[in-house]
């Protein structure tokens, strides 16, 4: 009997070892598992993205003005290049800090208010040109028609100069013609290379000076070239302008125009659409 109840207690020993020894088992495989689970996270979390690339910034000095040009018929539907230059230029402001915003108006989108004092810009008085008259510029062979009672200078010979009397504008326009007598007649590569000159000798006459690139256009029923500007001349007058020329045979003609810059759009359509569509060769 002593003997039967020894190999019971052995028996339950035994069986109480094996159930400790895969109790531990268990355990261990579970362990390796939560590890192998933190791991992938840490792996996954470490995980960075692909930044995208930037687009390509768009080359502003290939821009040609000439594609503006809504050129018609009878090429009259010109962008005022002047005016695309100045929207051209890039103005730099100096970033202002974030001001504090109170936890009540959080997530609500800031509206810009105009100051009150901001300046209104002021109107400038309407200009017209009611009545055209011929002028006739025997020494240069030419005639055109041009605003009447302007005040005429043909003293030189190969130049004929028109001011306009008016001196109510701070700047009194003038329309210069001149014709000059050159070895071969000039191709659109050589009168953009004199149009540009031309600007380039108005430039010492300037505080600050804005020209455009060159365009063409027909004068005198021939393709010619011609390119605007703007700036602020040494008496402190802001001027605009344009230079337009063309090589028929030997002979250069030139149209050089200025305006006060606040009638840049006026003088275009009257005076110088006037001289443009009327301006004839008499010899």
């Amino acid at each position: 009997m002593k003997e039967l109840n020894m190999w019971k207690q052995l028996g339950l020993l035994i069986l109480i070892v094996l159930c400790v020894f895969c109790l531990s088992s268990c355990r261990k495989t579970e362990y390796e598992m939560a590890g192998s689970a933190t791991q992938n996270v840490q792996v996954q979390a470490t995980r960075v993205p692909t930044a995208v690339p930037a687009a390509e910034p768009i080359d502003y000095d290939t821009y040609d003005p000439a594609s503006e040009e809504d050129l018609g018929t009878d090429f009259d539907g010109v962008t005022d290049l002047s005016a695309l230059l100045d929207q051209q230029a890039t103005v730099y402001n100096e970033p202002t800090s974030a001001p504090t915003m109170n936890s009540q108006y959080a997530g609500a989108t800031p509206v810009v208010i105009d100051p009150i004092d901001k300046p209104t810009p002021t109107p400038v008085p309407a200009l017209t040109f009611t009545e055209y008259v011929v002028y006739d510029a025997t020494k240069l062979g030419i005639s055109f028609e041009a605003p009447a009672g302007w005040t005429v200078n043909d003293i030189e010979q190969s130049t004929y100069v028109l001011t306009n009397p008016d001196k109510s504008v701070d700047y009194q326009a003038t329309l210069k013609v001149s014709v000059y007598t050159v070895n071969t007649e000039y191709n659109q590569s050589q009168m953009a290379k004199e149009v540009k000159n031309i600007l380039s000798q108005y430039r010492s006459g300037y505080n600050s000076f804005s020209p455009t690139n060159t365009a063409t256009r027909t004068l005198l029923d021939k393709t010619g070239v011609y390119a605007d500007y703007s700036g602020v001349n040494k008496a402190g007058q802001s001027v605009g302008g344009r230079v337009h020329l063309v090589g028929i045979g030997k002979k250069l003609y030139v149209l050089e125009l200025s305006w006060p810059k606040a009638y840049t759009e006026t003088y275009k359509d009257t005076v110088y659409k006037q001289f443009r569509h009327s301006v004839k060769i008499t010899k």
